[in-house]
């Protein structure tokens, strides 16, 4: 496997280096396109979901909040 492996790479090496040279020169000769498709209509799944119900609101609160005293030495 390393063998074709190695062989693969010292082709594309030599390939690359012919066109990078001008040794290799490639020309297109014809324009090409992309096949042609067609699409018929079609119909999507249709799902039912159940899902809780959620309620956002405000309220007041009172939170206590530890002081903090910072003395210098």
């Amino acid at each position: 496997m390393r063998v074709i492996g190695g062989l693969l790479v010292i082709i594309l090496l030599v390939l690359a280096g012919g066109i990078a040279t001008g040794f290799i020169d490639l020309q297109k000769t014809q324009n090409g396109r992309l096949p042609e498709v067609a699409v018929k209509e079609g119909a999507l799944p249709k799902y039912e979901a159940n899902v809780a119900k959620v309620e956002v609101g405000t309220r007041k609160e009172t939170v206590e909040v530890p002081t903090v005293d910072v003395k210098k030495p």
